[in-house]
């Protein structure tokens, strides 16, 4: 269970690096700051010149239209001075701008759970941007959420199949590791049971029958560290006293 969660955290980490990464490219292009001085040129002039005299509203538009129809992002919104400004969402999803994010989070990125009226994983990446290579003196914000929720479910359920199938080899282990050692104890029991319990009792009383009926030979033996001992010894005094009683009737 222990693998299983740590495999899930690791890899829902490499997919909000690949979002963050994603979503960073992203802004570059939208806000042509990745984009080549050369390469600008085949935008129309009349926007190009707009932009580049200081009318920000066709930059936010042309940034928030390239966000949606190149990147997979679900909401771009352009942040100045702490207020959305411009936003766009993809079809389907309807947010309020009031309530979404106006400030960086403190590290890369900062997990949502919800996107206007849709529940999910989302991941939001804030992107300041500085026009100074264009020439413009303009920093804001680009902020870019992008739905994650159907690949963290796929990484979730592959990994919880692995954890599932895992706990049911170990169960099926742990019930034939229990059985073995309940036949194993039952054994066992059984062995220690005959050889220093039923098998010492059996021999003390064969031993008592033949010397009660004068059949025994030789000497009562005693095991001092036998739990039998004190038995053995009393077997031992009575096979004397009655063969002291044999020797004086014989006389």
């Amino acid at each position: 269970v222990v693998t299983t969660n740590d495999n899930i955290e690791h890899n829902k980490e490499k997919m909000i690096e690949e979002s963050i990464s994603t979503l960073n490219d992203a802004t570059k292009v939208a806000t042509m700051t990745g984009v080549d001085l050369d390469i600008i040129e085949i935008f129309n002039p009349e926007i190009v010149e707009k932009v580049f005299a200081g009318d920000m509203e066709y930059l936010y538009d042309i940034a928030i239209t390239i966000s949606k129809a190149f990147y997979p992002v679900d909401y771009a919104a352009i942040i100045r001075d702490g207020e959305v400004v411009a936003y766009g969402t993809i079809e389907g999803v309807e947010v309020d701008p009031e309530e979404m994010p106006t400030e960086p989070p403190e590290g890369r990125y900062s997990a949502l759970d919800i996107l206007g009226d849709k529940e999910g994983f989302y991941v939001s990446v804030f992107s300041e941007v500085d026009l100074g290579k264009l020439g413009i003196e303009e920093t804001f914000y680009l902020n870019m959420i992008i739905d994650r929720t159907e690949e963290l479910a796929e990484i979730e359920e592959y990994f919880q199949e692995q954890r599932n199938d895992l706990i049911l080899q170990l169960s099926i282990a742990a019930i034939i590791a229990i059985i073995l050692t309940l036949l194993l104890t039952t054994v066992g029991l059984r062995y220690f049971t005959n050889k220093y319990v039923a098998r010492p009792i059996e021999e003390l009383n064969r031993a008592a029958e033949e010397i009660a009926d004068g059949s025994f030979e030789g000497e009562v033996e005693v095991d001092e560290d036998s739990a039998y001992a004190a038995l053995q010894g009393l077997l031992r005094s009575g096979q004397k006293v009655l063969q002291r009683m044999d020797d004086e009737l014989r006389e």
